[in-house]
């Protein structure tokens, strides 16, 4: 979902947007002199490739998607003199959903048992409800919130003071009617 969202933040506001730049090998990155080429060095150099990323896209904003399991880097950020801003999009996960996950993150397999799967299910799901019990108790200053059971104006107010950018524009966001397809 926080992909989409990203998507269409890129789209609607020409924002340069970044997929999970800390915990996905496979991010397109620009070429940056190698330090965009492994999780390690991302890590290792994190600071630096935000600026990095910042002089090459010649800007002052980016939005980039973070594991919300990644508190200490999100922590990070927070704590660095610029401008942090943290978008939780809180969504409800089917169980198709669940095992999928389980089977991204290398949980589960393909000859993983019916058995193995319903006892690993409440363990992601209360991991997930960990993290984002995590994030909000971080006191971060500005923390924002997109629940798909809420309503568009509520998700659109959100994500409008999120990216501060108009009401419409958010709106322009969050209609496409593929956002919280899942």
């Amino acid at each position: 979902m926080a992909k989409r969202v990203l998507e269409r933040v890129h789209q609607v506001t020409n924002v340069p947007a970044i997929e999970y730049l800390f915990s996905e090998e496979s991010t397109q990155l620009p070429n940056l002199g190698g330090i965009q080429k492994t999780l390690g060095k991302r890590h290792r150099h994190r600071r630096a490739l935000m600026r990095i990323l910042f002089d090459y896209y010649e800007t002052d904003r980016l939005v980039v998607c973070m594991d919300p399991g990644d508190l200490d880097l999100l922590q990070d950020f927070e704590s660095d003199r610029s401008n942090t801003r943290v978008l939780e999009i809180h969504c409800e996960f089917s169980k198709e959903y669940m095992i999928g996950h389980a089977m991204r993150v290398g949980l589960a397999g393909d000859h993983t048992s019916n058995e193995t799967l319903a006892r690993l299910l409440p363990t992601i799901r209360n991991d997930m409800n960990f993290e984002s019990d995590a994030l909000r108790d971080t006191g971060f200053e500005n923390l924002h919130r997109m629940h798909k059971s809420s309503s568009i104006e509520e998700n659109t107010a959100e994500l409008a003071d999120f990216l501060s950018i108009s009401e419409d524009d958010a709106r322009k966001i969050l209609e496409a009617d593929y956002i919280f397809s899942d």
